[in-house]
C-alpha cells in the first residue's frame, strides 16, 4: 500500500525522506503518518537529528506557485495556502515545518518547498 526511503547526509545528523509513496486508493488512511512515524524511529536508532522532505509545487497547488518568490522568499511563505491538496499540509500534521523554498527549482514559477522536522529536544 506504500513505503518510504531515506537518504543519509551530514554524516548521519540529517535524513531526506526520499521517496515517500502511499497507492491513490490507500491514502487518507495513515499510511503515510505511520511510515515516517517508523522511519523517524530508525533514524533516531542512527543517530539522526533531523528528518527533512522537498515537496515539489510542480501543478499550482499552492499559493508560491506562478508568482515570482524573489526578492522576499518569506513574505510569500509566511502567507502560503494550500489551493489543491498539496502535501504540504501533510506533512505539517505529521510535525514537519517550512524551513525553506527554491523558487523557480522546476521551471519558472514551480518551487520546491523544503520541510524539516527535529528528531530531538534540546531540554532533554
Amino acid at each position: 500500500m506504500g513505503w518510504i526511503g531515506a537518504v543519509e547526509q551530514y554524516e548521519g545528523n540529517v535524513w531526506e525522506i526520499h521517496p515517500l509513496i502511499v497507492r491513490a486508493d490507500s491514502r487518507r488512511q495513515g499510511i503515510g503518518r505511520s511510515l515516517i512515524r517508523d522511519l523517524e524511529n530508525c533514524v533516531i536508532k542512527r543517530g539522526g537529528l533531523t528528518l527533512w522532505v522537498g515537496t515539489d509545487d510542480e501543478n499550482n497547488q499552492t499559493t508560491l506557485s506562478q508568482v515570482n518568490l524573489y526578492p522576499n522568499v518569506w513574505e510569500h511563505v509566511v502567507k502560503i495556502r494550500n489551493l489543491k491538496n498539496h502535501p504540504y499540509e501533510f506533512y505539517q500534521k505529521c510535525g514537519f515545518v517550512i524551513v525553506g523554498v527554491m523558487p523557480d527549482a522546476n521551471g519558472i514559477g514551480k518551487p520546491d518547498i523544503y520541510m524539516a522536522k527535529s528528531l530531538h529536544s534540546i531540554d532533554s
